[in-house]
């Protein structure tokens, strides 16, 4: 009686991900922008920036899919989930939301954290399906919110704090009065990745595939065997 009465409610809380639509994995770093250690607009290697591109260029390598990320977060977009899901446990493949972000995050985690030149960074995590027509209007959302973030930012870090309620609008007008903004810039719109190259986000949105940089840090097999070996190691202590 009992075992059937909580599995009843594990089940209502255990969401089934589709298995024919693309699936989005989203991370946002725990109290990434009120860290004073970590400062959004550097990039250089260790730094937080720069191990979210290394961190997103694997992952898209490895899956074949999309990643976008900018300020303190990051999305990856599986057009095909069942690489993903047949990948993080192979005897179970289970689609429940849940299991896949609770395996993947641990990933995520090791690989970002053994990169990062800084404390251990958490990260919060959803899972959810999208209709494939929806994966740009996706881009374009978490683009918007990067770009409000990353401009508030930048106001502050030059000691102009954003007024309430302020439109986004007035607050890049702003933004554009610094000469290190960049409206169209990455750090300040987001970094597009896909199968391990970096793409123009804005061509893409239009429907055009322009590659900026073909694997800029030129991940190997054996990069992701090494990797795949300290997670093993990690299992086992």
């Amino acid at each position: 009686m009992w075992n059937s009465y909580f599995y009843m409610w594990q089940k209502k809380y255990n969401m089934k991900v589709s298995t024919k639509k693309p699936l989005v994995l989203r991370f946002d770093g725990k109290d990434i922008t009120k860290n004073k250690e970590i400062n959004l607009m550097y990039d250089f290697k260790g730094s937080f920036l720069n191990t979210l591109k290394k961190t997103a260029i694997y992952f898209t390598q490895k899956y074949n899919c999309y990643a976008i990320h900018g300020a303190d977060e990051i999305s990856f977009i599986f057009p095909e989930p069942m690489l993903l899901v047949k990948d993080l446990d192979p005897s179970d493949e289970s689609t429940h939301s849940n299991e896949i972000i609770a395996l993947f995050s641990q990933n995520l985690f090791s690989y970002f954290n053994i990169h990062f030149d800084g404390e251990n960074i958490f990260w919060h995590g959803k899972c959810f399906s999208i209709p494939e027509e929806k994966l740009i209007s996706y881009l374009k959302f978490r683009s918007g919110i990067i770009r409000n973030v990353m401009a508030t930012y930048f106001l502050k870090s030059y000691n102009m704090p954003r007024i309430p309620n302020e439109k986004l609008n007035k607050i890049i007008k702003k933004c554009c009065s610094l000469k290190e903004y960049n409206p169209k810039g990455q750090i300040e719109n987001g970094f597009l990745y896909y199968n391990g190259d970096l793409i123009d986000l804005f061509e893409f949105e239009k429907g055009n595939i322009k590659i900026i940089e073909n694997n800029n840090f030129n991940l190997s097999q054996t990069d992701i065997d090494n990797f795949e070996i300290c997670l093993d190691d990690d299992k086992n202590k």
